[in-house]
């Protein structure tokens, strides 16, 4: 874990990677010429964004209809050995 940084400051202290900024210099008047206009990077960023947000609300979707439980039905059906003297009743009491 430390053997890069412990090798990154060797070459430091040595001199062998340096730290100062290299000569650099864009030709003309400094300006990047894009080939969208600022209304066509307006929309793409804001499809960019609706997209992510779509597949994130999507996944989210289709995991919480995944895990979503069904209320199964009770089962109230008693075996038939069942102790007809027992002191819980669990089927209607004859009148």
């Amino acid at each position: 874990m430390y053997e890069k940084t412990i090798i990154l400051t060797v070459l430091l202290l040595s001199g062998v990677v340096t730290t100062e900024a290299l000569p650099f210099s864009i030709p003309g008047d400094g300006l990047l010429e894009h080939i969208f206009s600022a209304g066509e990077i307006t929309g793409i960023v804001y499809a960019v964004m609706a997209g992510i947000i779509g597949t994130i609300l999507s996944i989210a979707f289709c995991i919480k209809r995944l895990t979503k439980k069904t209320p199964s039905p009770v089962q109230t059906a008693q075996p038939e050995d069942a102790d007809p003297e027992s002191s819980v009743e669990t089927r209607n009491p004859e009148q």
